[in-house]
């Protein structure tokens, strides 16, 4: 479906959700509900109109909704809407039916980000996913769910995709610095469009500026916050093993398996393994290692695993991306672990004692302000 298709598809749908929503109040007669997409088909359009329009009448006199769509809805798109409808109201030639408009920014789906900022700019919203907050003369609707539309929750965890993951984490390295498009790319192994499709994501976002001087991260903490609620763990092949080699022993074979100069692939701790280095909190039960597919034998010999389908004290992990293992850090006098913030993402689908783990790490590593 083409994007203007689609587009008018969700106006449709979202004139549909907002009389939904007013049948809910019996004091209130819908006059009518209609959609820029409607009028269009019945070639009715003369002039620049709201996406969706609904005319009612309570407590004896005519109040109109007027709301903009967008989709997708991020911050940016919905202060574009949230300027679309006051300059609307502003040249309404009817003064006296703008005095009974009744604002609302509409989409499919809309973050909590998003109707913070409606609600700061004093309108309302509605969104497909039940979303709404609709007030006026005594009418006060306000629903909040989890639930998002497929299609939102797609277009949401895009930005957190693997290769976008390499931009980010590259961003989240140095906050501070404002980057050129071809020199993200060459830092983080990914073509110029790539870049440039993450750099509208983020400023759309409102999670940086694009100015002459390239993309600038301005809320480091919110893009950290969104990939957190929204992680999914490292694709690859898992594996589950254990080792005899216990306490000083192991930490000295384990040195010197994942310090070893290794010219066909890396090795790395990853999660509790790796915070334990990186900020030490607590320890886990199994040493997690993320490893290049070519020196898992290698590692197989070295630390002289048993496969086991109980009692694993080692679990290896060769992520489908393999740009994870060329981040790692480099810990004096001890092994290479996962970056800092995959790191944290890792410990954060944890359980209770991970998170703190988690919080105690970004705490120590990744706090920009």
């Amino acid at each position: 479906m083409k994007a203007y298709e689609r587009m008018k598809e969700i106006e449709l749908q979202l004139a549909g959700a907002l009389r939904q929503q007013l049948e809910r109040i019996p004091s209130l007669e819908i006059r009518s509900i209609t959609a820029e997409a409607e009028l269009q088909a019945n070639g009715s359009v003369s002039a620049p109109r709201p996406d969706v329009l609904a005319q009612v009448r309570i407590h004896n006199h005519e109040v109109t909704l007027v709301c903009e769509v967008k989709d997708p809805a991020y911050p940016r798109q919905v202060r574009q809407a949230i300027d679309t409808l006051s300059l609307y109201m502003v040249r309404s030639e009817n003064k006296a039916l703008n005095e009974n408009m009744v604002p609302l920014v509409a989409a499919s789906w809309l973050s909590p980000e998003s109707r913070e900022i409606c609600a700061e700019a004093g309108m309302g919203w509605l969104d497909l996913a039940g979303n709404c907050r609709i007030a006026f003369d005594g009418v006060f609707i306000e629903r909040e769910t989890a639930e998002r539309p497929k299609p939102a929750a797609r277009n949401y965890r895009a930005v957190f995709s693997p290769k976008a993951g390499r931009v980010l984490r590259t961003l989240l390295r140095d906050p501070a610095r404002t980057w050129k498009v071809t020199e993200l790319a060459e830092a983080s192994d990914v073509s110029l469009g790539h870049v440039s499709n993450v750099r509208s994501a983020v400023r759309d976002r409102e999670w940086g500026t694009v100015g002459e001087e390239g993309l600038h991260l301005t809320a480091p903490d919110a893009l950290l916050d969104a990939w957190r609620d929204s992680y999914e763990p490292v694709r690859g092949k898992r594996t589950s093993w254990y080792s005899i080699f216990h306490g000083r022993q192991w930490e000295d074979t384990l040195r010197e398996a994942l310090r070893r100069p290794q010219t066909e692939g890396h090795a790395m701790l990853g999660g509790l393994s790796a915070a334990q280095w990186l900020a030490p909190y607590m320890r886990g039960n199994t040493t997690t290692l993320y490893a290049d597919t070519s020196v898992v034998p290698e590692l197989i010999e070295m630390l002289k695993l048993k496969p086991t389908k109980s009692g694993a004290n080692v679990e290896i992990i060769e992520p489908n991306d393999p740009a994870i293992l060329k981040e790692r850090v480099e810990i004096p006098g001890g092994p290479p672990v996962s970056s800092p913030v995959l790191t944290y993402l890792d410990l954060s689908q944890l359980d209770d004692r991970g998170r703190e783990a988690a919080d105690y790490l970004r705490e120590k590593l990744l706090k920009w302000h």
